[in-house]
């Protein structure tokens, strides 16, 4: 298993909060995120961003643009020659969580992130084990409560139900 926070990790302190606000203006500018500014609850993708070490920002920023987009415009406007490896596609139900206040929608974007930056880092593995992976890297954030609210939201599954239980025997053990 690999340690995504460690891999990012930065052991440089200086001007991380310039970075995060580079960051920030940055992903708020792209086109493709314009439709965060309209329809959703903005205070998420901040709330985000303020939990991801500045080495992943950095990387948003450079080496692996990462971009959300509602799965309705990919549909209509399936943009040519678009890296879709890059994007993050907001089913209606995510949409309807991110427009909320609820703070599992923090944890449904940290996960979604990690999955894509997973894949992106060249770490393919069985599609369960990486999800198993991005729950990790929600945890290590501390979106531990955040991640489990997310899980019980979900249809049952028998894949629901072992990633709580991973959850609980992992990350509240100490609780």
């Amino acid at each position: 298993m690999m340690n995504l926070i460690q891999k990012f990790l930065s052991k440089d302190r200086s001007n991380k909060s310039q970075l995060r606000k580079n960051f920030s203006a940055y992903f708020y500018s792209l086109p493709e995120h314009q439709w965060i500014l309209e329809t959703c609850n903005k205070a998420h993708f901040d709330k985000l961003f303020a939990h991801l070490p500045s080495g992943v920002l950095e990387v948003m920023m450079t080496k692996y643009p990462v971009i959300f987009v509602p799965s309705q415009e990919l549909r209509q406007h399936p943009a040519p020659g678009a890296v879709l490896s890059n994007t993050i596609v907001v089913f209606p139900e995510f949409q309807k969580l991110l427009k909320s206040e609820k703070k599992s929608a923090v944890a449904y974007l940290a996960h979604e992130l990690a999955f894509v930056l997973y894949e992106l880092e060249g770490l393919k593995g069985e599609p369960f084990m990486a999800e198993i992976e991005a729950d990790k890297f929600v945890c290590d954030l501390g979106l531990t409560f955040e991640l489990e609210e997310l899980l019980l939201m979900l249809d049952e599954t028998i894949e629901k139900r072992l990633r709580l239980t991973y959850l609980t025997i992992n990350h509240f053990k100490d609780f």
